[in-house]
């Protein structure tokens, strides 16, 4: 006989686990199926003799007292997990070959430094920093309006803000500057969301500006620590959790779901079923057939973000890191973005100029990364999949010699370009660890290796993004299909799709209590 549960969540990425513990708390019954070996997702650190890698995390908004981040895990009763804060004096370096400019704590901080190198830009400024706080304040009031005066804020606010919604970032910075070192300097962050200026989400782009500046944080501990919190709460609270059960379908009958399917055939009931998986890999599971022609000619032009490469490095505690500090650097080859991301589709990757540098032992020091005296750095570039399509099927260390090659040759390039900021880091590298997107897909299963969701394109961001509520009654959706990629957005997407599954189970409740009731008064005028 099948098990049955109250809310089946399928992936334990951060929204899973935030939809699962949210479930649990609730006294729900909780059963969590992770594909992999693994559970946490990008939040699952890997380690080689003695180096901790965190994949996904680099920094987390909204994380220090009073945000958004804080108290969801709070509200979780996940007060042990800790963070380090990011120099608030330039957490993110945008660097060019001919301006360099440090993103810091305070909107305003940020925009008077742009406004002494470009003071000819200064008016532009001033109007771009009031709608981006126009846009903060939308965004979040929005969702928890408590009365007249918010109200009555976000309907000054909310025009600027829908005037700029189907808008890419280009657009945008074209209409308040002229400038091109400006306008790459604020674009500098674009590759969060993983596309150019010419691409991306106007709204999107605000929004990462946005979440961090009130800070920018790492987990004390590493993502590790973040994932164990969750993994060690769901655990308290007795949810049933199973490594290497990947869900093969979604089960439902008359539009309602009834459970779930795993590839080794073992089923189990749900009242509640809750995917972290991508969209269109969920609907996949449930059968296209049963979605609706409209939402299947949404899946089939679903567009996914870029993929990436990931050099992990430990190094020895002689290579002089203190130049990067807690920083992240967004190095680019040039102020031209736009080039920079063409070059990431080439299968050439001696093209590519540009790429992320972080050294993750300087912003936990005391998180155990690295054995005593070591360091850890990481670097990561964008690129397309296509290049790396023939190694999908393959198993991971059994790809054989010219992907290792491969791989070698991208690296080369790329620990080349960061002796920029690293001076002799090839010299120091003790450990080295590639990851590429046949490696994502491996890991994480996302289609085609992406890491950020849907791509974050206009027509692809809320409310054109997936929606929470999935056609088949009792089946929610989370993660970086819903509100956006990161650990913040998948995480609020977590919490709404749990609140979501328990509303759900409640009404469930309701009617079910009726029937008796019902049965007694057909019987009496029978």
């Amino acid at each position: 006989m099948s098990e049955h549960y109250d809310v089946i969540v399928i992936g334990s990425g951060i929204g899973g686990l935030t939809a699962a513990l949210t479930c649990a708390r609730a006294g729900r019954s909780v059963l969590v199926l992770e594909a992999g070996k693994q559970f946490g997702g990008y939040t699952n650190p890997f380690a080689r003799k003695h180096y901790h890698f965190d994949p996904g995390i680099h920094y987390i908004g909204e994380a220090g007292p009073g945000g958004s981040f804080r108290h969801l895990l709070d509200r979780l009763e996940l007060e042990d997990v800790k963070f380090t804060e990011l120099d608030p004096d330039g957490f993110d370096q945008y660097v060019f070959p001919e301006y360099r400019v440090a993103n810091c704590v305070g909107l305003d901080r940020f925009r008077d430094r742009l406004a002494a190198d470009f003071p000819k830009e200064k008016a532009g400024l001033d109007r771009f920093f009031e709608l981006l706080r126009d846009v903060d304040f939308t965004l979040k009031t929005a969702q928890r309006i408590k009365g007249a005066k918010d109200a009555l804020q976000v309907l000054f606010t909310a025009p600027k803000v829908i005037r700029w919604g189907r808008a890419t970032l280009a657009q945008l910075l074209d209409h308040y500057f002229d400038d091109p070192q400006l306008k790459a300097a604020i674009a500098g962050p674009c590759g969060d969301l993983g596309l150019p200026p010419s691409r991306v989400s106007a709204i999107m782009h605000m929004g990462v500006l946005t979440h961090y500046a009130a800070g920018a944080y790492f987990p004390h501990g590493g993502s590790g620590a973040l994932r164990d919190a969750f993994v060690g709460g769901l655990q308290r609270e007795g949810a049933v959790m199973h490594r290497n059960a990947r869900v093969e379908r979604i089960l439902h009958d008359g539009g309602r779901v009834t459970g779930v399917r795993t590839a080794e055939g073992k089923s189990y009931t749900a009242d509640a079923v809750i995917s972290n998986a991508q969209a269109p890999t969920t609907y996949d599971m449930v059968g296209l057939e049963h979605v609706g022609k409209r939402l299947e000619r949404k899946l089939e032009r679903t567009e996914y973000s870029y993929a990436s490469v990931v050099i992990f490095m430990g190094v020895d505690g002689d290579l002089d890191t203190s130049g990067v500090g807690s920083a992240n650097i967004w190095s680019y080859g040039s102020t031209d973005i736009e080039q920079m991301y063409s070059e990431a589709a080439l299968g050439d990757f001696t093209e590519g100029g540009s790429y992320f540098l972080t050294v993750p032992t300087n912003k936990d020091p005391e998180g155990g990364l690295a054995p005593a005296g070591m360091q850890t750095v990481e670097l990561v570039t964008l690129c397309h999949a296509h290049p790396f399509e023939r190694w999908f099927g393959d198993k991971t260390m059994k790809r054989g010699e010219e992907y290792e090659v491969f791989k070698e040759t991208i690296a080369n390039h790329y620990l080349e370009l960061a002796e920029q900021h690293l001076p002799g880091l090839r010299e120091h590298i003790v450990l080295k660890e590639i990851g590429t997107p046949a490696t994502n897909i491996s890991f994480t299963s996302s289609p085609h290796g992406n890491i950020y969701g849907p791509a974050h394109t206009p027509d692809q961001t809320p409310p054109f993004r997936f929606g929470a509520r999935a056609p088949i009654e009792g089946l929610f959706l989370c993660g970086a299909s819903v509100m956006s990629a990161g650990i913040v957005p998948c995480a609020s997407s977590g919490r709404v799709a749990g609140k979501l599954a328990l509303s759900h189970l409640a009404e469930r409740r309701r009617l079910f209590s009726r029937i008796p009731a019902v049965r007694q008064l057909r019987a009496a005028f029978a």
